[in-house]
C-alpha cells in the first residue's frame, strides 16, 4: 500500500458528521436525482430500498454508500413508488415522510437511517470525491452494520452525550468503510492512486491556494502563475490525479461553500454567489440547479430528514 496514502488515512484525515437522521416513510417514493456535496450512507432499518437506473434492491441489513457529488436514483418504501425530481420532493416532503423522525411503535413503517459525512485529507480534499469510485453496497456481514444499529439506539435514547457517541461511531464508520472498500478492491486504485500527489508540496500548496481564494479569480493561468508552472501541467495534474479538470474541481468547491452558506446564513443569493466566486448571479443559479436539481433559493428549505 502506498505510504503517502497510509499517512493521509492515519494522520491527516478529518471526519465531520454533517447530519444523521431516521426517516419514517408515509408513502413510498423515488427521488430521481438525489445529489449531495457530502458522502451519504443509507441503512434500511425496515422496508425495501432500491437504487440506480435499474432499481436494484438492497438485501436485508445491507447498506449503501454514495460518494460525494454522485447523482443517483433512490427509492424508499415497500409499495409502488411515486417518482419525483429532488426539487419537487422538497416541496412535497410532508406527503411522503412523517415529521417525527423517532422510531415509532408501528412496526409496519418503512424506516431508514441516513448519515451524511464530510471526509477530507488535510482538510482540503474529500477522499471519496473521485470519478473512479462508484457507489458501494456494503454486505450485512461487514463490521460496519453493527455500528448502524448502535447509532439507531443512540438516536432514540435520551442518554447524556448521545450525539457525542454518534460522532465517535461515525468516525469508526469511516475507517471501517475504507477497510471494506480495500477488501473488495485490494489495489484501492479508485482512491489510493489519487493520493500519490500528496508527496508533492507544490500540489498541497495549490489546494490551499484554491481554498483560500475560492471567492476570487481562479483561472488555470492564475493557478499556474501561483506555482510558476505551466497551464498544461495544472490541467494534466487534475485530470490524471483527481479525475476531472481544475475548473470542475473549483466549481465543486465553490458550490460546497455556497450550500454551507445557504444552510447556515441569511445572506441573499446574490451575496452568496459573489462570495463564492460567481460574479453573474443568474449563471450561478443555472449551474446550481443543473448540479443539484434544486433551485438555490430552495436549498434553505432542504430536508432535514434526507
Amino acid at each position: 500500500m502506498d505510504k503517502s496514502f497510509l499517512d493521509v488515512i492515519n494522520n491527516n484525515l478529518s471526519v465531520s458528521l454533517k447530519k444523521v437522521n431516521i426517516i419514517n416513510v408515509k408513502r413510498s417514493f423515488t427521488i430521481d436525482n438525489y445529489y449531495d456535496i457530502d458522502n451519504t450512507i443509507i441503512y434500511p432499518i425496515s422496508g425495501n430500498f432500491r437504487y440506480g437506473k435499474y432499481k436494484r434492491i438492497i438485501s436485508n441489513e445491507d447498506c449503501i454508500f454514495i460518494p460525494a457529488h454522485s447523482t443517483v436514483s433512490l427509492s424508499f418504501g415497500s409499495k409502488r413508488t411515486k417518482t419525483l425530481a429532488y426539487e419537487d420532493f422538497i416541496d412535497k416532503k410532508t406527503k411522503y415522510i412523517y415529521k417525527d423522525n423517532k422510531l415509532r411503535k408501528n412496526t409496519n413503517l418503512d424506516r431508514y437511517l441516513i448519515i451524511n459525512l464530510d471526509v477530507k485529507a488535510y482538510d482540503l480534499v474529500n477522499i471519496f470525491h473521485t470519478k473512479n469510485l462508484d457507489l458501494s453496497v456494503i454486505n450485512k456481514n461487514s463490521h460496519i452494520i453493527p455500528l448502524f444499529k448502535r447509532i439507531v439506539r443512540e438516536i432514540n435514547s435520551d442518554l447524556p452525550g448521545a450525539f457525542k457517541v454518534i460522532e465517535s461511531l461515525s468516525n469508526q464508520l469511516v475507517y471501517e468503510l475504507i477497510r471494506d472498500i480495500l477488501s473488495r478492491q485490494p489495489l484501492f486504485s479508485s482512491i489510493e492512486e489519487n493520493f500519490k500527489f500528496f508527496n508533492d508540496q507544490k500540489i498541497l500548496d495549490l489546494f490551499k491556494f484554491i481554498e483560500g481564494n475560492i471567492g476570487n479569480e481562479l483561472s488555470n493561468k492564475t493557478l499556474s502563475d501561483h506555482l510558476n508552472i505551466s497551464e498544461d501541467y495544472v490541467g494534466q495534474f487534475f485530470k490524471n490525479n483527481i479525475g476531472f479538470p481544475p475548473q470542475d474541481y473549483i466549481e465543486h468547491r465553490r458550490m460546497e461553500k455556497a450550500i454551507k452558506m445557504l444552510r447556515e446564513d441569511s445572506e441573499a443569493i446574490k451575496v452568496i454567489s459573489n462570495d463564492v466566486g460567481f460574479r453573474d448571479t443568474a449563471y450561478f443559479c443555472r449551474r446550481f440547479k443543473m448540479m443539484f436539481g434544486v433551485q438555490a433559493g430552495k436549498m434553505k428549505k432542504r430536508l432535514n430528514e434526507i
